[in-house]
């Protein structure tokens, strides 16, 4: 099995791949993700019906040393046929095989790309490390751990910022959300922002 050109890659992409911003309800009652209640990630994807046609695109992935998920979905009917995916949920990963396809992209899923390219920068945190030492709150006497400042306002207005991009997105690819820009300016009631 030969590895496809990064040409061959993005075409197969306009064809049976797509980006997006994704939303999911979190239910954690510690961290940032109580505080926020949402998250939202980087999905990038290529599936196919044919699992002979996603092998090169697999050995094309490892080769560039993007980390991706493969699955496959469950058949509902006895005459649906199982389909096959290969997924990069991590926005640095999604950044590189974006990066990487888009010179050769065309139409919508080139303004996709482009729009996921502008914002990825966004979802990814520098060093969490350097992040926490900053926003842990110690006891002065035993330096124990008593919690976290998250800025919940900052990091509303981040989302509510990641959001609009999802939203431009969402609309490019056709689709419909769950949730959108106007849910969590609304539910946070930050309409202004």
């Amino acid at each position: 099995m030969s590895i496809p050109s990064d040409e061959a890659v993005a075409w197969f992409f306009m064809g049976e791949g797509c980006a997006t911003l994704g939303c999911s309800r979190r239910k954690e009652t510690r961290g940032l993700m109580s505080i926020l209640g949402y998250r939202i990630s980087p999905r990038v994807a290529v599936g196919n019906t044919d699992l002979a046609l996603l092998e090169p695109i697999k050995g094309w992935l490892k080769a560039k040393n993007i980390h991706f998920n493969f699955c496959a979905t469950k058949t509902r009917k006895s005459t649906h046929r199982k389909m096959f995916y290969l997924k990069i949920d991590e926005a640095e990963n999604a950044s590189k095989f974006l990066k990487t396809i888009f010179p050769y992209l065309l139409g919508r899923k080139r303004l996709v790309c482009e729009l996921m390219l502008e914002c990825l920068p966004k979802c990814m945190r520098a060093n969490w490390s350097s992040l926490m030492r900053n926003k842990v709150i110690r006891n002065k006497d035993t330096g124990r751990i008593l919690g976290v400042n998250w800025d919940a306002e900052k990091e509303r207005k981040r989302f509510l910022e990641l959001m609009k991009y999802q939203d431009k997105i969402t609309q490019l690819n056709g689709k419909r959300a769950k949730y959108n820009y106007a849910f969590f300016a609304k539910l946070w009631g930050m309409e202004n922002v």
